[in-house]
């Protein structure tokens, strides 16, 4: 809790230090979904990459909020907060290992990014109509995470236990962890002071814990374990003998992931720096200072 209270600290800070300095700055909140990439779950096939994978029915909830700091017109940096939740169930999938290994995860993850942001499209009048009331920005942006996350398993998807402490697979792994979120996003600014995105997310971890799987099985599928959960699908001792202690259990060569897809509301806090006067101030009517030069004699 002191880490996260100090996370939470150091940006508002951030937040106080970018308005006194009088930056372009916005701050707001945003709301959306998750999903991820891991071992739970899938379709027919064996794992592949990216979003082929995915189960769109395991699509949970994410929300939180952000500053962005605009150092010019191109370039941007933006610091959130997230707390969303990803999961995944075998039984949701058509492929027969993965049905019959029988396993379900959820896990609750608080995710701080600090990234930068490239703009590459921009409609500073959209519509024509002359009154630059509403402009449209896209970016591509790039950046760290650091997040907490504590996956938990379930027998029956109603009752869930903390999967951590059981080492299910005899390691010991982290609840912190680091990743690479990448990603595009696209924002409409109104009366150049409300500001609505959207907002595309792909992190990259470097853990394979997410949902608790990575290597082989630790314990055998009659053991009546939650980490080997086969023993309760099937009584079929040749398929059996597929999931039995020191079989394959999950994938190591590939770390985990998960994917927020977020929309959000912002407010806009304009300053009066010389990058704001260049490009808004004739916006407000207000014309830039031009600098006296005396000469010398």
């Amino acid at each position: 809790m002191k880490s996260i209270r100090l996370a939470l600290t150091t940006i508002f800070s951030f937040c106080i230090l970018l308005g006194s300095a009088q930056y372009n700055l916005d701050f707001g909140i945003k709301l959306g979904g998750t999903n991820y990439l891991g071992e739970i779950g899938g379709k027919e096939k064996t794992r592949r990459n990216f979003i082929m994978d995915m189960k769109i029915s395991q699509t949970s909830w994410v929300f939180g909020g952000y500053a962005r700091y605009k150092f010019s017109k191109s370039i941007a940096a933006n610091v959130s907060v997230n707390y969303g939740r990803i999961q995944g169930d075998d039984n949701k999938s058509t492929n027969l290992g993965r049905s019959t290994r029988n396993l379900r995860f959820r896990n609750n993850i608080l995710d701080i990014t600090a990234r930068g942001e490239y703009y590459f499209f921009e409609a500073n009048d959209v519509g024509g109509k002359g009154r630059y009331w509403l402009d449209l920005k896209a970016f591509a942006h790039l950046g760290v995470t650091g997040f907490r996350h504590n996956p938990k398993g379930s027998f029956d998807g109603f009752s869930w236990t903390p999967l951590q402490p059981l080492q299910t697979e005899g390691v010991k792994y982290s609840k912190w962890g680091l990743g690479i979120p990448g990603g595009l996003g696209v924002y409409f600014t109104y009366k150049r002071k409300h500001r609505i995105g959207w907002d595309v997310t792909w992190t990259t971890t470097f853990t394979d814990y997410l949902d608790d799987i990575s290597t082989v099985f630790a314990q055998g599928p009659n053991d009546g374990s939650i980490g080997n959960q086969s023993g309760l699908i099937s009584t079929d001792e040749n398929l059996l003998g597929s999931f039995d202690i020191g079989e394959k259990r999950g994938d190591p060569t590939h770390n985990d992931t998960y994917m927020f897809t977020t929309l959000s509301y912002g407010y806009l806090i304009r300053g009066s720096n010389s990058f704001y006067r260049q490009s808004y101030g004739w916006l407000s009517g207000k014309k830039s200072k031009s600098r006296k030069v005396r000469a010398k004699f």
